[in-house]
């Protein structure tokens, strides 16, 4: 199922996947328990939620969310991160993702400072 969604996901021209979704398509050993995206519009997605955050994981505070059998977060952002393509599908280059976690790192409480530090660990 999780296969057929990202096909579906990949039809938008500027739609970049990230996080645990990005490690697993690079051939890391990971489980995503969501989607997360980057995407500069939401034009062609479907039954979405939009809202605006503080959180420190969007640097535009503007972000969707779509619920289904697997949760899909959107990040809106002007550009796309740095991508490579595989089998079709975009995904934040390893480089791109290891300078947003360093960005980020000292911004968010200690829960997701452990969780960074764990996807940094896997990316070394």
């Amino acid at each position: 199922m999780l296969n057929e969604i990202l096909k579906k996901l990949s039809e938008k021209e500027n739609l970049v996947f990230v996080g645990s979704v990005s490690l697993m398509l690079q051939g890391f050993d990971v489980e995503p328990k969501d989607i997360d995206i980057v995407v500069t519009d939401l034009n062609n997605l479907e039954n979405y939620t939009e809202y605006e955050t503080d959180s420190k994981f969007s640097f535009s505070g503007k972000r969707a969310y779509i619920l289904g059998e697997i949760c899909i977060d959107i990040f809106i952002e002007d550009e796309l991160p740095e991508y490579t393509t595989i089998n079709g599908l975009k995904c934040e280059t390893i480089f791109c993702m290891k300078r947003y976690y360093y960005i980020i790192l000292p911004l968010v409480d200690s829960y997701w400072q452990n969780v960074i530090k764990s996807k940094l660990k896997i990316l070394k």
